[in-house]
């Protein structure tokens, strides 16, 4: 007969609580979407570019923003003093800049107009994504 294999997460021992799924679920996101940003930025750049450009942009960004940003407002509204902080300011300003975008898309495109779009951005983006998410991955982990 085999041993029962080993978990590695810690979340596969119990159920997670609502609150710990939302920090796994912003953490693996955060880290997963900012080392695209960092080992592609080009590609990134490109595929954006066209995107920006379009009119229905900043109402389809605010639209994701606000799912988002409700989701983890609504299920993980935690101010503490530790890295779980960083899951709820993230959702708050989701929240925040869903509804600045839906009440004034124009201020979405004026930003987008004079912010650059450049590789080195992109990557820049990446970092601060990947190291967000490390923080809060570590302390689900540590």
């Amino acid at each position: 007969m085999m041993p029962a294999p080993q978990t590695i997460l810690a979340f596969q021992s119990a159920p997670p609580s609502r609150a710990e799924f939302v920090e796994w679920f912003v953490a693996c996101a955060l880290l997963v979407v900012g080392t695209s940003l960092l080992a592609r930025p080009r590609a990134w750049v490109i595929a954006f570019q066209p995107v920006l450009a379009h009119p229905m942009t900043p109402i389809l960004s605010g639209i994701y923003a606000l799912l988002v940003g409700l989701l983890v407002v609504l299920t993980h509204n935690i101010w503490v003093s530790d890295p779980r902080v960083l899951v709820t300011a993230l959702g708050w300003l989701s929240l925040a800049f869903a509804v600045v975008v839906l009440l004034v898309p124009e201020a979405y495109a004026a930003i987008v107009r004079r912010v650059p779009v450049t590789p080195q951005l992109v990557a820049l983006r990446g970092l601060i994504r990947i190291a967000l998410g490390g923080v809060v991955l570590g302390y689900l982990l540590g």
